[in-house]
C-alpha cells in the first residue's frame, strides 16, 4: 500500500530584522534572531500516478496560488537536484496566513524538501541525499527557506546561506495579530530603498539579550497603516515583556510571560478592532528533522 506521509511546517518569528548593504545582483545582506511558533501548517503527501496540489480554503488569508507556490518549486528543484522522476500528490492544510511575514510558504517549502528527502533516502539503494545538500537547493527557493530547515532558534547573516544555531528565553508566550493584509517581501524592501533606508531606531525593546528591531517597518505601515494602531495597543498592553513586527509584515507580535495577560488584552482589543483580525497565540519551540510521520487516510479537509 502506498504509504501518506505527513509533516508539519511551523511559523517563522522574526525577534528582529536587520537590513543591512545590498550586492551587485540585488540581494540585501540581513541579520535576523529567529524562533519557531506551535503555529503550523501540515503538509500531506504521498506518491501519485501525477503531480497534483490541493488546500484547504478556511478563510481568503489562508487561500494561495496553487498554480505558482513554493511547495510546487520544491518538489521540481528537488528532482532537478536529484534526477528522481517520482510525481506527488500534495494537501496542505494551512493555519499560516499568507504574506504575513511569517514565513508561511518558505515554511512549506522547507518541510517538503525535508519529506522528500526522507522518501528518497528511503528508495534510493546507491544515492542518499545529505544536509547539506537539501541546504543548497533550500538557498534556491529563497532567502527563508534554509532557516526554515532548521525550524529552531537561530541567527541569520548573509542572504538567508548563514544560519547558526541560538538559543532564546523560554517559557514565554507569544500573540500574533495580523490585519488581514497580505505584504510582498518585493513591494516592503522596494518601499524601503526608496524612502525608508535612513531611518533611526528610537525603541529600545529587548527579549533577553535580544534587540528588538525591524528595518522594514516604517515601510511596511506605509503599505498596511493598519499595522500602527496594532502596535500601539501592544504598546499599552499590561505586563508585556516586548513587542514588533515580524518580517516584511504584516504580523505583530507581543510577547508576556502569563497566558492571562494575553486573555485579558485580546478582550479588550477585540472590541475596539476589526473582528476579521488573525489572532493567535501560543509558545515557541525547537523541531527536528524526524517529524515525519505516516497515516493509512489523508485528511479530506478540501
Amino acid at each position: 500500500m502506498n504509504k501518506k506521509y505527513c509533516i508539519t511546517a511551523p511559523a517563522k518569528l522574526n525577534l528582529n530584522l536587520f537590513v543591512k548593504s545590498k550586492n551587485e545582483n540585488g540581494l540585501h545582506f540581513l541579520e535576523s534572531d529567529i524562533c519557531f511558533l506551535e503555529l503550523c501548517d501540515k503538509l500531506y503527501i504521498n506518491i501519485s500516478k501525477k503531480d497534483a496540489f490541493f488546500q484547504n480554503k478556511k478563510t481568503k488569508s489562508l487561500i494561495i496560488n496553487t498554480d505558482d507556490n513554493l511547495i510546487l518549486k520544491a518538489i521540481n528543484q528537488f528532482r532537478l537536484f536529484t534526477k528522481w522522476e517520482k510525481k506527488f500528490e500534495v494537501f496542505l492544510d494551512k493555519e499560516i496566513p499568507v504574506g504575513a511575514g511569517l514565513g508561511g510558504g518558505s515554511a512549506d517549502a522547507a518541510a517538503t524538501l525535508i519529506l522528500l528527502r526522507k522518501i528518497y533516502n528511503q528508495e534510493s539503494e546507491n544515492k542518499y541525499i545529505d544536509l547539506s545538500s537539501l541546504h543548497k537547493i533550500a538557498l534556491n527557493l529563497g532567502s527563508d527557506v534554509p532557516a526554515c530547515l532548521k525550524s529552531k532558534d537561530i541567527k541569520l547573516k548573509g542572504y538567508g546561506e548563514k544560519v547558526t544555531r541560538s538559543k532564546f528565553p523560554e517559557n514565554y508566550f507569544f500573540l500574533l495579530i495580523n490585519p488581514n493584509v497580505r505584504l510582498s517581501t518585493r513591494d516592503v524592501f522596494k518601499h524601503y530603498e526608496n524612502s525608508f533606508n535612513n531611518e533611526v531606531d528610537k525603541n529600545q525593546l529587548y527579549f533577553g539579550n535580544i534587540k528588538i528591531h525591524n528595518s522594514l517597518l516604517l515601510s511596511a505601515i506605509s503599505l498596511a497603516p493598519s499595522i500602527s494602531p496594532i502596535l500601539i495597543s501592544l504598546k499599552k498592553a499590561q505586563n508585556i515583556v516586548t513587542y514588533g513586527m515580524s518580517g516584511s509584515g504584516s504580523t505583530c507580535f507581543g510577547i508576556f510571560e502569563n497566558l492571562d495577560d494575553i486573555v485579558i488584552f485580546l478582550k479588550n482589543f477585540r472590541q475596539g478592532s476589526d473582528q476579521s483580525y488573525f489572532t493567535w497565540y501560543g509558545q515557541k519551540r525547537d523541531y527536528n528533522l524526524n517529524r515525519v510521520t505516516y497515516s493509512k487516510m489523508l485528511e479530506k479537509k478540501y
